[in-house]
C-alpha cells in the first residue's frame, strides 16, 4: 500500500481497518492503534475515529517508534479539532518526555524531542492555522542532519515561520491522543502516518 517500506514506521488509514477497539496499521510493521478500555475508545465518524477530550479517549501502538538523534521524519495527520482551550497530544510516550501536540489556541505546535520543547509558530503568531471546526491535512517534516529544521504544512502549502525552528533530539511516539494521562486530542482524527527518513548521508 506505500513505496515507503519498512520505513513507514505507521499509517492509520481514513477507511481502512478502523474499529473503535482497534485501528490496523496499514504499513508492513503492522503497528496497530489498540485500546480494550471500553470508556476509553473514540467514536467511529466519518471514516475515522472522534476522540472526546473529556473522556480520556486514546490509543496505544502495539510497538514504540523511535527517532533517532538527526534523523528525517516526517508526520501526516487529517483532522478535524473540535477544541482549541487546552494543549492536545497527537503523539506520546505515556510520559511527560516526548510528544508532538496542538497547543492551546489556534496557532502553535509544540513538539518534545531530547530533553528540548519546541514551539513552532507561523508567521507572527496571529494566523490561526489550527483553528477548530474544519477539515485539513497537516504536516510536520524534521530534516536529516546538523540543523533539525522542523517545516510545517497546511493542505499541503508550507507555513512560513519568522523564526526557524529546529531539534536534532531524539524521540519515542508509543500513544495516539494522549501525552500520559492527560492532554487528550478532541476532534476526528482521519489518517495519521509517520515516516522514518534516516539520516543525511543515508
Amino acid at each position: 500500500t506505500n513505496a515507503f517500506g519498512s520505513n513507514l514506521a505507521f499509517y492509520l488509514q481514513w477507511k481502512a481497518g478502523v474499529a473503535v477497539g482497534q485501528w490496523d496499521d496499514q504499513s508492513v510493521n503492522g503497528n496497530n492503534a489498540t485500546q480494550a478500555i471500553a470508556g476509553n475508545q473514540a467514536v467511529l465518524s466519518g471514516g475515522g475515529l472522534d476522540f472526546e477530550e473529556g473522556e480520556g479517549d486514546h490509543y496505544d501502538f502495539d510497538s514504540q517508534v523511535a527517532i533517532s538523534t538527526q534523523e528525517g521524519f516526517v508526520i501526516w495527520l487529517v483532522c478535524n479539532i473540535e477544541s482549541t482551550s487546552g494543549n492536545m497530544s497527537i503523539l506520546g510516550l505515556n510520559a511527560t518526555t516526548h510528544f508532538l501536540e496542538f497547543q492551546a489556541g489556534t496557532h502553535s505546535i509544540r513538539i518534545r524531542l531530547a530533553a528540548w520543547t519546541s514551539t513552532i509558530t507561523p508567521g507572527d503568531g496571529s494566523r490561526a492555522d489550527f483553528a477548530a471546526g474544519s477539515k485539513f491535512l497537516f504536516t510536520l517534516q524534521r530534516e536529516a542532519g546538523g540543523t533539525g529544521n522542523i517545516n510545517l504544512w497546511k493542505n499541503g502549502v508550507l507555513l512560513p515561520q519568522d523564526s526557524q525552528t529546529a531539534s536534532t533530539g531524539d524521540a519515542e511516539f508509543i500513544s495516539l491522543g494522549v501525552r500520559n494521562k492527560d492532554r487528550y486530542f478532541d476532534g476526528i482524527v482521519y489518517d495519521v502516518a509517520m515516516v522514518e527518513a534516516g539520516s543525511a548521508t543515508d
